[in-house]
This record gives structure tokens, sequence and C-alpha cells, in this order.
């Protein structure tokens, strides 16, 4: 099949997602990869300025853009809760008068316990954010204290309770299991407080231990230690029954909600549809490209102010590029790799495409097939990442 130079247009399917990227944090955390920075609350209004300035260089060239409905906006970081009200006013009210915003936006906001209050969250509410995420990892003060986390247990407890009083209608906490020194007994002690807690949805994910971290250093001078892999697999277990039990859904491989409370903005890029990225470190998906920005805050202050994207990166997606990442987006969710919504989006069959490839994991009882769909398996979810691997194609 031909694919060099048949580039591939998504441009009518489905309402945007905007993404804003806030840098900044308190402390960064020892296990941290992402573009996040502490000590540079100088640098905090200028960043602003050049955040409202980049989205005047978007619609410039992609005026077209404004036109087409938001129904997801999403502030991460960083800290996004580290600016002040002002200042993300700021943003939120340039968002709102450039692009077609719909009624019913999913608007969230990711935030440390502990570092908000009741007053800051219900000012949240008022500039129209209805979800929160908050970054609680665990609620062992001992571990907290060690991954250079800014809150304890009782400090993320209350953020919780105090998001629901100002009026959050959707309230995320994301949790790491395979933390060092993290025994089961830890992961036992952390969904028996969940239990508890006025929350709709939760993102669980095993520790990563990245090169460049903090955390890397230590493992690779073996000044700390983390769970054997039989261990972590047994907390992965243990998470994922717990959560069950609890009345959570998975409805993605690192994502649990109940009464259908997803988070509709990650959402975007599970079903392959377009959003917009703003800020250091941001990435689009937008007919068919796919940019990143700077993820250097001076640098990207600069490019701005030279009125240039801070664009360093774009990749014109290939419809054969295209094929392989839906087939393995949508196998993360509980939804899976649908024949039908396959061909309406490519022209061709993907059991045609991937004849071999499915057949294969389907026998490896990595994938099942039922109502039209592949799904993966309960052995399929732990070793995602060889299944989606399957999909590449030399």
């Amino acid at each position: 099949m031909k694919t060099d130079s048949n580039t591939l247009n998504l441009s009518a399917l489905g309402d945007m997602g905007l993404y804003v990227h806030i840098p900044f944090c308190k402390q960064k955390c020892m296990y941290c990869d992402f573009p996040a920075y502490q000590n540079l609350q100088d640098y905090y209004e200028t960043y602003v300025y050049a955040l409202v300035q980049e989205i005047d260089l978007w619609v410039t060239e992609h005026p077209e853009s404004k036109s087409r409905p938001i129904d997801t906006i999403y502030f991460g970081g960083g800290t996004p809760t580290e600016l002040s009200i002002q200042q993300l006013q700021m943003i939120v009210d340039k968002i709102k008068s450039t692009f077609t915003i719909t009624d019913d936006c999913h608007m969230t906001i990711e935030s440390n316990p502990g570092e908000v209050d009741l007053q800051y969250l219900t000012k949240l509410v008022n500039l129209g954010f209805n979800r929160i995420s908050f970054g609680v990892q665990t609620f062992d003060d001992k571990a907290l204290t060690m991954l250079h986390r800014s809150h304890n247990g009782e400090k993320a407890k209350q953020a919780v309770y105090d998001a629901k009083e100002a009026g959050f209608t959707d309230i995320n906490i994301d949790l790491i299991y395979g933390l060092p020194r993290q025994t089961l007994e830890d992961i036992q002690h952390n969904l028996d407080i969940v239990k508890d807690l006025p929350i709709n949805h939760i993102s669980t994910y095993g520790l990563q231990v990245e090169v460049g971290t903090y955390l890397y250093h230590l493992v690779d001078k073996n000044l700390i230690s983390i769970p054997s892999e039989t261990i972590d697999e047994s907390m992965y277990d243990m998470m994922m029954a717990g959560l069950k039990d609890l009345g959570f859904e998975r409805y993605e491989i690192s994502n649990f909600s109940k009464d259908n409370s997803y988070s509709r903005h990650n959402l975007k890029y599970w079903h392959y549809v377009d959003y917009l990225g703003f800020g250091a470190g941001a990435h689009s998906f937008y007919d068919g490209v796919r940019r990143s920005n700077n993820r250097n805050v001076m640098p990207y202050i600069q490019a701005v102010d030279r009125y240039t994207m801070p664009t360093i990166d774009t990749e014109t997606i290939t419809v054969e590029r295209a094929q392989e990442d839906f087939c393995f987006l949508a196998l993360r969710t509980k939804w899976g790799l649908n024949e039908h919504t396959f061909k309406k989006r490519f022209g061709i069959s993907v059991v045609n495409l991937f004849s071999t490839t499915l057949n294969d994991l389907v026998n490896k009882d990595l994938l099942e097939y039922e109502n039209d769909s592949y799904h993966l398996t309960s052995e399929g979810a732990k070793h995602g990442n060889y299944v989606f691997s399957q999909f590449i194609r030399e």
C-alpha cells in the first residue's frame, strides 16, 4: 500500500480538546520526567503572557480552528495551581474569547493536595473548572516525604473534601504502586482510604524509573531499592481487584471511574481526535500533524517574544502510521478496537490489514474478540506495551 504521500485529515472528526501546560512546581518530585521546574516564580507572569501570545500566533496560522467546537480543556503540569487565580483567569479568558467552547465543556485542572485551600478551589470553580485531578500518589506519610511531595496523607484527604465542597463535580486522584519500600499492606491502606473519599475517578500507575531523574540516580547507585517484579505484579493485581470491589470501572489501562465519569479530555487521545496544546512542552495533534513545543521555559518565552511559534518538532502523520496508532490507542480502552469504526475511519478492514497480528495475539490469550471488537484480556492488559508494539509495521 502506498502511504508516503497519503497524509491523514481528521479535521472533520468530532469536537476538539485543548491542553494548557503550566510547567511550574514548588518542588520537583524525585521520579518526575515531565517538563516541570521549581524556583521559577519570577517567570510566572511572563510565562502567562507568552502563553496568551502563543494562542494568538496559532490562530493567525490556523484561523479555521477558532470555529471548531472545543468540549474539553485540560490544565496540566507541573502544577497549574502554582499560578494565581488572576493568572489562570487571563489564560481562561483568552481561550474562551478566541475559540468556540461548548456549553458542556469538561474543564480539568491538576493540583497538588496541600497547596490549595477551600477559597482557592471555589475560585477555580467560578472560573469554569468542573473537574480536578490531585497528584496524591500515596497516603503514606513516609513515602510522600521520600518522594519529595509537599503534602501528607491528611492534607490529601482534606483537599478532596474541600474540592467537593467548592463545587467540583468530578474529582480524580493519582495513585502510584511499586514505590520504594512500599508493601502490599501499604496498597491495601490506600484502598481503605479511597473507599471513604468523595471521588469518582482514579488514575493508577506502576512507578517508572526514568533516566535522568533523581530516583534513577538513587536506584542506579543502589542507594534505594524498588519492589521486585513479583511483588510489583502482586501490587498491580491487588490494585485492580481492590478498585473493582470499590465500584470503579476500568475503562482504560490506567484509568478507573464510577458512573461513567470518564476523563473526557484524555478520551481525545485514545480515540484519536484532534487536540490543541499550548505552553512549554505541550503537544498538539491537528489536521493530521503532530506538533511539539520547546519544553524549556526561557527558550519557549523567547520564541513567542519574537512572534514565532515555539514549535521544535512537527510530524505529518501518514495513513499507515495513523492506522497503527489508532489500533493500539483503541485497545487501551474498554471499548477496544472496533471493526466498523476502523473501516469508517480508514475505508479498509482492520482484519485485512492486521490479520496475522490479531490472530497471533488472540492465540496467545492477549486479545479477545467479541461484538465486532478486539479487547485486551486481563493478561493482555498486564503486557500492554508488548501488544501495542505488534501493530508497528517495519
